[in-house]
């Protein structure tokens, strides 16, 4: 299953939706983007009112991320970087 499409992306831009997210990682993943001040513009998400799933009755709505670097930075390989620092964190907690 995948758990982020991508809706635009150029070579200093990405916009990703999380499914099945809440604030939970977008949040997070957000904050994480804002602290590496060299390499991000701006990092943001939005999340619109929550709709009924059909399969779960459960309320969801995907959020949207939007994330745009400095000029000659890949905005996607500081998406992937991101996340994989989240990971990274968890896993230390776990341990």
């Amino acid at each position: 299953m995948n758990y982020i499409k991508i809706l635009n992306k150029t070579e200093n831009y990405i916009e990703v939706e999380l499914i099945h997210d809440d604030h939970s990682l977008s949040n997070l993943l957000k904050d994480m983007l804002l602290d590496k001040k060299d390499k991000v513009v701006m990092a943001s998400y939005a999340l619109e009112h929550p709709v009924l799933d059909p399969e779960t009755d459960l309320h969801i709505s995907n959020p949207i991320l939007i994330l745009k670097t400095t000029e000659g930075v890949n905005a996607e390989e500081v998406l992937k970087e991101a996340l994989k620092e989240i990971i990274d964190l968890c896993n230390n907690v776990m341990n």
